[in-house]
């Protein structure tokens, strides 16, 4: 099977279940202007919809290896390497970010990609949830985002997004990073 099939996958139990689905993580980054390698397919759904999907994805030959109460993991049963993760919001934080993210194309299939703000305050999120497992990568993606769209760290705008989403020390890291290259 090709690694595109958790794309057409997705795609087609949405169409099935009307559910609809945010494409966040690392295969959203190349949207925004960073492309970097990554071994699944991140998805944001509104947690009440999660059941009804992940019905229509596991008869399309994935299993659910992982659940959390904020994020599902579902692997292929045979033949796909990319697992599909699951990030579960309540319905006005998936409606904020659905609201400015635009439709980019991704292996035969379309989705929604949160803005380039949107992402980061993701990313803010999951390292102050797990500052020890995530603030490498997820750092790391930040910055380069930052350096692709030209962000201005200095924005007051910036640093609340940063001080909300993230913590006065990741904001400190990011403004390092920012003039370092400048």
């Amino acid at each position: 099977m090709a690694t595109n099939l958790p794309f057409s996958v997705v795609r087609d139990a949405c169409h099935e279940t009307g559910v609809r689905v945010i494409l966040i993580g690392g295969q959203a980054l190349g949207s925004r202007g960073y492309q970097r390698m990554t071994l699944d397919v991140d998805f944001m759904i509104v947690d009440t919809d999660y059941d009804r999907l992940m019905n229509a994805v596991c008869a399309r030959g994935f299993r659910e290896v992982v659940r959390t109460h904020v994020a599902a993991k579902l692997r292929a049963e045979s033949g796909c390497f990319v697992d599909i993760d699951f990030l579960f919001v309540d319905a006005k934080t998936f409606e904020g970010v659905y609201g400015d993210a635009t439709e980019e194309d991704y292996k035969e299939a379309k989705f929604l990609v949160p803005k380039v703000e949107h992402l980061i305050a993701l990313k803010l999120h999951a390292i102050k949830q797990q500052p020890r497992s995530r603030e490498l990568k997820d750092l790391a993606d930040v910055v380069e985002l930052i350096r692709a769209n030209k962000i201005d760290v200095c924005r007051d705008a910036f640093k609340s997004m940063c001080l909300k989403f993230g913590t006065p020390e990741l904001y400190h890291k990011i403004r390092m990073h920012g003039e370092s290259d400048g």
